[in-house]
This record gives C-alpha cells, structure tokens and sequence, in this order.
C-alpha cells in the first residue's frame, strides 16, 4: 500500500497538501484523480511512499484516507514547467497549488482526458539540460520596427535548426499586432494562443502545435508556455514594461520572473524586450552582466512627431494683476483648439488623453478642506455625469455606491464644495461645447464594461474620419490605427498618483502616446521644465534613466533591494495590534511599520509593514548565481494569519 500526497489542480481553499492511498507506484509529477467532496478533481503528485514508512503520521491524521481514483497515463505538462510553478509559489509566499493554477489555463484542466488523446507521447519526452551550461539572457531595447525585424531574422534562424520559438505578450491586442507583422510566410507554423479565444479553437491550436513536426512560433500569454513543445529554442517576452504581467489579485505573481525561470529550467535562450524596459530591468545589465542583442537605444524619435508643451492658462502673460486674478482656468489652450479644429476639417482624427474617469476626480469642502469621501469604503467620490447627460452625481469608483451631488460637507455640513481634478467627462464635455457637430467618442471603464465593448467604441472612432476620442490609459490596449494629433488634457495630475516608480511610468505613458501619434503630441501642464518631459522631448532618455537609478540606489529601493510589503486591514484595535505583531515578529529585518495612503476602509485601518533586504537574500538560486531564500523570513512570512496579505515586490507601497 502507498501513501500519496498530492497538491489539487483546482482553485479552492486548500490550505495544505492532500493525502490518499493506491496500490499502485506512482512517480511523482504524475496527474492523478482524486475524490473530494463528492466530485472529482485532477491532482498533482508530489509524493509516494510506503505505508510502512508513514504509518506514524497515519494514525494521527484526523479524517478517513481515501482511495485515488485514477492515475493518467502520463502528464500532459513537462516537469520543468510544474517544478517552476512551485518554485514561483515559494518566491511570493503563496500555496503550493496556487502557482500551478495561475500558469495552466483552466481549460487544459478541464479537457485533460481530450487532450492526453491528441497529444504526441513520444514528443513530450523530458529534454536532457546541461545543468553546466548558462541560460543565455539577453535584453533587446529598440524600436517596435527594429524589434519586429530582428524577431523575424531570429525566427527564421530557429526554423532552420528545427527549433520553434515563443513569444509572449501582455495582451490580445498585443498579440494581434505581432501576428500581423511575423505570421507572413509561415502562416502554417504560427499559432496565437490566448484567454479570449473560444475552447474549441484552443484546443485546435494546441493539437496542432504539440504534434507538428515543423518548428512552429508561438504568440500567447504567459499561461500558454505550459504547451509542451520539446524543441522550445527561445522565450521572449514582449512588451516587457506593461503592468498587465503582474498580477493585482493574491497570491501577486509576477508573469515575468516564471518565464524567466522557466526558460531557465529548460536551457533556452530568454530575451526580456520593450522601447523602453523597466529600469529595474536596465539595471540589471550592470548588477548581473545582463548581454544585449545590439547596444540598448535611448533615443525617442518617433518619425520625427512634433512635441507642443502648453501651459494653458499662461498662454499669453496677463498686462495687469487684475487680469490675472480674473483670468479662467482653461482645460484646453486655444492653440491646442486650434491644432483640433485643423485636425477635424483635415478628416483626420484625435485623442485625447485624460487620466481618470468623471468629471471630477476629487471634491474637497472650501469651507473646512475635508475631502469629500464615500460613507461605505472611505475612497474618495468621483463627481460624474449621467449616461443621458442631463445629470450629475457622486460615484465610488471602488464600491461603486452613489451619492446624491447635493450632499453636505460631513464634517462642517457646508454646501461650499469643490470639484477638483480633470476627468474624462469634464474633457468630453469642454469639447463637445467647443466641436457642437464633431462625433466625439468617450473610453473608459465605465463607459466599456468589456473588451468587446471597448473594441466596438475603438472601431466606430477609426471609421469616422474628423473625430475625436476622449480616454484613459484603457485606449492604449484597443487603438489600432495611430491618429494625427494627440492630447495629454492634465499631465500634471499624473503626480499625484503615489507610486515610487511613478517617473518610470509616466516616461512609458508618454512613450505610448507618442507611439499612438502620426503628427503631433500636445501637453498641458504648468511645469514646462518637468525633467520626464524635458527627457522626452529632448529624445533622448538616457540622462533620465541613469539619475532616476542613482536616486533608487540611495534611497534603498529596488533594483537595489528587494521589498517585500505585508498589509493588515482591521479595526482601530486590530491596527494597533498588528503593529506590535509586525514590529515583534520580523524585528531583526528592521521592517518600517506604517499606515496606508486611506486612513480607514470601512471602519477599518490599513497598516503596512516593508522589509528590504539585498537581492540575493530573496531571489531563486537558478535566476541568480549565489541566491537563496531566506528560510527563517519565509517561515515566519507563511506563518502569518490569514487576514495579513504578503507581496513580493510590490508596486507600490501604500
């Protein structure tokens, strides 16, 4: 008889590995089923030994040891992919099965008896690695044209030793803009693979990438390395700066460092890529001897579009004291209505840029400065206007609860409040006054529910020449085509997001913008000689880059030190408590203990505890020579209750 221990293929609440018995010898990473409360479920086996030799552990067991039902005849993923997923959930202190189930689409789970009988046993053979050879990584920073060019010579290079190629993207969009632009020629060799194509098609694609003896190039998302293919030559990921690759909810994996390590595992060559990687990404080409496919370009020229910063309010210096302080707040600078005016009698289109939804993004009470904020989470309430356009009203974009726009002030009960911030709806509204008779489109998460949503908002705009789209950084994912003439409405309010790699971020914000852009890139701001778009305009990010890593390297931050944040959300009671736990529990990682950017979410208090600690004290020993995770921190993190959410490297810190 054999004890087996397996980790559940399934989302759910399992705490803890679980334990059956079989007749049979069951090797591990073999896919079993398993019962369990009254269903069957696949299971990954991760441990088979004699009775004998755990009957000790047997008879304290508090349950009744069932029998597996069934053992697959083979595993339809290869070992160096599950053996990956564990080891990325030990590196973000999750659950053993959570990192399997992130990186398996839940349909190879579901069809897995359809797909063992397609799948070619004799191709899933284990590849023999050299554990002596290094993982050629590589960093490609260069143009999208430059990039795409490269790709295509790379592609042809691997087809010819009968190796394929994988190519991961952050997106659908993304990947329909890399289909288009490598398929040419190897139609028959080129798949796509992504969550939003239908079930049928999936497995379509995957019966014939895994039985084609031809190399093939696969274009997906990080869950799709998990097709087999035995010839693997490279592992690219595209677009490497997108935030879409780390994921927001529990247990925060971050889809790069998998491929990283998966491409580590089966000794293939691995290429981080972008017009502009992440710096903590640059960076590491000095602080572990990253190569380079060509020298790394700094250089923004976009074909030459015409960068216009305006500060629109100081269009013209007022002649007098009195003209200033009568002088009204403009959204737009009349040269900026202007060049949107041409734009549209040109037929050609424009985009403007607005950074969050509403009218308002804030209100705040005159009389007594208090913002004004939603009774049910604490977030602060957005001041919109109606779907019909005939009212306006207060919305929390967290808990979308609404409130009537003729509340009080809760603290002083004024009337006296101010909207503050420019939204999407106060930019549509400023144009549609200015353009009566332009179509003039809005995009947002509240105006598009869904892709397919936003898609249509996005096609309808391309196919009306001399129109306008007002959208947040959602129309980055869905413009196809590049208009004549962009607009940034408020760029300053980019600064108020608080975010440690916020520079970062608006550098690659306005990178993306100008990617959009055929002609010309317009900027509202007050500060002219902001250093990001001074970076920018000037073409040139290499300064930039270089003094925003010097100021991480003295301020302790990542690249230079890995964080790892933990946040407990509780009553005034619980908070205090929770400080002490954290302060007590983790003090010889000197943690710095603070509150989060919200006072209180539902009555309750947001307390945040970062420990910062020298990379390789943290880091998987197969991506860094030397590294280790610190075993006595990694038990005391897993040792957390429940209500404590760990994350390893954050986003941000509040």
């Amino acid at each position: 008889m054999k004890i087996v221990t397996i980790i559940p293929l399934q989302k759910g609440v399992f705490k803890t590995d679980l334990t059956y018995f079989t007749a049979k010898d069951i090797e591990n990473g073999s896919i079993v089923s398993v019962p369990i409360r009254n269903k069957k479920i696949l299971g990954l086996v991760i441990s088979c030994e004699d009775l004998s030799n755990a009957k000790s552990g047997i008879k304290g067991m508090p349950f009744k040891l069932k029998k597996i039902n069934e053992v697959k005849k083979y595993s339809i993923f290869k070992n160096e992919f599950l053996e990956s997923a564990l080891s990325i959930s030990s590196y973000f202190i999750s659950k053993k099965n959570s990192g399997v189930i992130s990186f398996v689409p839940a349909i190879f789970r579901e069809k897995y008896d359809q797909i063992v009988k397609f799948s070619n046993i004799e191709f899933l053979k284990d590849r023999l690695v050299n554990p002596n050879i290094k993982t050629e990584k590589l960093l490609l920073q260069a143009s999208l044209e430059d990039r795409i060019s490269y790709y295509k010579t790379l592609i042809r290079g691997y087809f010819a030793l009968k190796k394929s190629v994988f190519i991961i993207l952050p997106t659908e969009y993304d990947i329909e803009i890399f289909e288009q632009a490598l398929s040419k020629g190897i139609e028959n060799f080129t798949f796509t693979m992504h969550g939003s194509l239908k079930p049928k098609k999936i497995l379509e694609n995957y019966e014939r990438i895994i039985n084609s003896t031809h190399g093939v190039l696969i274009l997906g998302t990080t869950q799709f390395l998990s097709v087999p293919r035995e010839d693997l030559g490279a592992i690219i990921v595209e677009h490497e700066s997108s935030n879409v690759y780390k994921m927001i909810p529990k247990p925060h994996f971050d889809m790069r460092t998998f491929a990283e390590l998966y491409a580590a595992k089966i000794n293939v060559k691995f290429i981080l890529a972008d017009t502009l990687l992440r710096f903590e990404t640059i960076a590491r080409k000095e602080t572990e001897n990253l190569g380079e496919v060509y020298p790394m370009s700094f250089r923004t020229n976009f074909n030459r579009v015409s960068i216009n910063i305006i500060n629109p309010n100081q269009e013209d210096e007022p002649s007098s004291q009195n003209e200033k302080i009568n002088s009204q707040f403009k959204i737009f600078a009349d040269k900026s209505i202007e060049d949107i005016e041409n734009t549209i009698k040109s037929k050609k289109n424009v985009f403007v840029f607005s950074l969050r939804k509403g009218l308002a993004t804030y209100t705040i009470c005159k009389d007594c400065n208090e913002t004004i904020n939603c009774d049910e989470c604490m977030a602060p309430l957005v001041l919109y206007l109606s779907r019909d356009g005939k009212k306006r009203m207060f919305v929390c974009n967290k808990c979308n609860t609404e409130k009537d726009p003729e509340t009080k002030c809760p603290i002083c009960e004024s009337w006296n409040l101010m909207p503050l911030g420019i939204g999407t709806d106060t930019v549509y509204e400023e144009l549609k006054e200015k353009f009566p008779k332009v179509k003039i489109f809005k995009l947002d998460k509240e105006i598009a529910k869904t892709a397919s949503g936003a898609n249509k908002i996005i096609k309808e705009f391309e196919e009306t020449p001399g129109s306008i789209l007002v959208g947040t950084e959602m129309a980055f994912y869905y413009l196809k085509n590049k208009v004549d003439l962009s607009v940034i409405a408020s760029f300053d309010g980019l600064w108020t997001i608080p975010n440690y790699k916020m520079s970062e971020k608006i550098i690659q914000l306005l990178l993306s913008m100008l990617s959009l852009t055929e002609r010309k890139l317009i900027i509202h701001t007050k500060n002219k000689n902001d250093s990001a778009l001074l970076a920018v305009k000037g073409e040139n990010l290499l300064p930039f880059v270089r003094e925003e890593l010097e100021d991480r390297k003295n301020l302790n931050y990542p690249p230079y030190k890995r964080f790892i944040k933990i946040t407990y959300l509780g009553d005034k009671e619980g908070s205090i408590e929770a400080k002490r736990l954290l302060a007590e529990l983790f003090k010889e990682y000197a943690p710095d203990i603070f509150g989060g950017f919200m006072a209180k979410n539902k009555n309750q208090y947001v307390t945040n505890a970062l420990i910062k600690l020298e990379p390789k004290k943290w880091s998987l020993s197969l991506l860094s020579i030397g590294s280790t995770i610190d075993q006595r921190l990694f038990d005391l993190l897993s040792s957390l209750p429940f209500s404590y959410e760990v994350s390893v490297d954050p986003e941000d810190l509040l």
